[in-house]
């Protein structure tokens, strides 16, 4: 508006082109005193706080109305994410911290020093339009008109008079609205003619609008601060109901969590309590065991003594003779003891010699007899060794069970059986002998018409190695009850004898080791 008033007065300014003869001289009008000017800081100070509060406010009611929060989802303002969060989750201290962080910073910030200057560069700039209007209205004062015979005299001059040009204006700070202004006084004063008539006018229409201008930004400035007052009435309000509010909801949930970790800790000590009252009751008890226990010791102690003291007294009395006698007794159970030993042996020896006749009756039995098993003997005779405790009774008793556990009194061969077994097997030992080495079916049937050929031996060679030899002294052997000697010579044999006499070797041989465990058995019982 004021740039508008500035070109009108210009457009006015430049219709007059040619001045007058004579101006009248024009008092300047008395100054004024300088008006209250239009604080900028003011002004941006107070339209940040009001904004900040309605951003707030609309924020923090978005958090209670629903249509304001979609409202404020659809336009996303910047910030709002943070600022709701801090609203729903933040807490009074938080609140309060960050309200103290503000104003120390705002504290901080020198707005004296900026508002002064801001102030002090208005009223100058003021100052120095109404300077200039002064100093306008002097040069237009000055200039006096000549009388008519004085121009009648003076010859025409024809001269070219530059107009003097006043001083523009200059600022450097930072501020838009001040620097818009300025340029809006520097344009009026290039635009003011110095030497025009309607100076005058235009200076007055200057002064009137500076004055309703001033008058409005002074209007603006109350009805501002009003505005500014009422909004800050309010926010502070709804501040301090929702800290009041919030200040509400920790004091319930400080009190909850009071109450809820009291009963956890009256919870804990009850059970801490009831665990050290047992654990005190039961020391107690066991100390109180420990004394009964001790006590009865001791008393028992104090009456063994008692007992002895009186036995001894009787003993030196009555029972002098009591040491000889118990001696006397001491001799006699041991005398009982070693008594007993030998009737224990006497019946362990009597109890394995007659397993071992009962065995050996078993073992020499007939073909006309009932067969028997031998097991049922050979666990007498173990429970009869058991209690010796020898290791060699151990060991032949570890090697003969194996040996006749599953045999019965015929499965064993008698001397007289193995002789006739060895007589019946003497016809194949001599067929086999004349085989050549890999012999067919001609060789066995010469060998078995040469066999018929052979001259049986009577009696024992012993130093022949021909398969008559070796029979005659198995058989001579055999008659004799020389078996292990027999066993030897038929274990002499090579080839196809040693393959037909294997079945007999193995049943002489079980006969053979039958005899001499149970010969040995008997032979350390009697070294016992």
């Amino acid at each position: 508006m004021l740039r508008a008033r500035f070109s009108t007065s210009r457009s006015v300014l430049t219709k007059v082109v040619t001045p007058p003869p004579a101006v009248p001289q024009v008092l300047p009008p008395p100054v004024k005193p300088p008006k209250k000017s239009f604080s900028v800081s003011r002004f941006l100070l107070s339209a940040t706080l009001i904004g900040s509060l309605a951003y707030g406010g609309t924020l923090y009611v978005a958090t209670k109305n629903e249509k304001v929060m979609d409202y404020v989802i659809d336009y996303q303002p910047p910030f709002y994410e943070e600022i709701l969060r801090m609203i729903e989750t933040g807490s009074v201290d938080e609140i309060r911290d960050a309200w103290d962080s503000l104003r120390d910073r705002v504290s901080n910030v020198d707005f004296s020093s900026s508002r002064s200057k801001i102030d002090k560069f208005a009223n100058d700039l003021e100052n120095r339009g109404e300077q200039l209007i002064q100093k306008t209205r002097q040069r237009l004062g000055q200039d006096t008109a000549p009388t008519p015979h004085e121009q009648l005299q003076k010859p025409v001059e024809t001269t070219q008079k530059s107009p003097e040009s006043l001083p523009l204006l200059s600022y450097k700070g930072i501020n838009e609205s001040v620097h818009a202004t300025v340029a809006s006084f520097n344009d009026l004063i290039k635009s003011i003619d110095i030497s025009g008539p309607g100076s005058n006018d235009l200076v007055k229409a200057i002064q009137d609008n500076v004055a309703k201008l001033s008058a409005k930004v002074d209007a603006l400035t109350a009805s501002f601060d009003e505005e500014l007052q009422k909004n800050l009435k309010v926010s502070q309000n709804e501040l301090l109901s929702s800290y009041t509010k919030k200040e509400l909801e920790l004091t319930e949930n400080l009190l909850h969590q009071y109450n809820t970790e009291r009963a956890q800790l009256e919870k804990k000590l009850n059970a801490r309590l009831e665990q050290e009252i047992a654990s005190a009751k039961e020391a107690i008890s066991q100390a109180a065991v420990n004394a009964v226990t001790m006590v009865r010791i001791e008393q028992t102690k104090n009456f063994e003594k008692l007992v002895k003291d009186k036995v001894d007294g009787e003993r030196s009395g009555r029972l002098a003779n009591l040491d000889k006698l118990s001696s006397r007794l001491d001799e006699l159970e041991h005398f009982a003891e070693s008594l007993e030993q030998q009737i224990v042996a006497n019946h362990n020896r009597s109890t394995i010699n007659r397993s071992l006749a009962e065995l050996r009756s078993l073992i020499s039995s007939t073909e006309g007899t009932t067969p028997k098993q031998l097991a049922p003997y050979l666990g007498q005779l173990v429970e009869a060794v058991r209690p010796i405790n020898d290791e060699l009774l151990e060991a032949t008793l570890k090697e003969i069970v194996p040996l006749l556990q599953h045999e019965s009194s015929h499965s064993i061969l008698s001397t007289s059986q193995l002789l006739a077994r060895w007589e019946l097997l003497s016809p194949e030992l001599r067929s086999a002998s004349l085989l050549p080495p890999n012999a067919g079916l001609l060789g066995h049937f010469t060998s078995f018409l040469f066999s018929k050929l052979l001259l049986p031996v009577k009696g024992a060679k012993p130093n022949g190695k021909d398969i008559e030899s070796v029979i005659g002294r198995v058989e001579a052997n055999l008659v004799r009850n020389e078996l292990d000697l027999a066993v030897e010579e038929a274990a002499s044999l090579k080839g196809w004898p040693r393959k037909l006499a294997d079945d007999w070797v193995v049943e002489a041989r079980k006969r053979l080791e039958a005899e001499f465990l149970l010969g040995l058995i008997e032979g350390e019982v009697r070294s016992l």
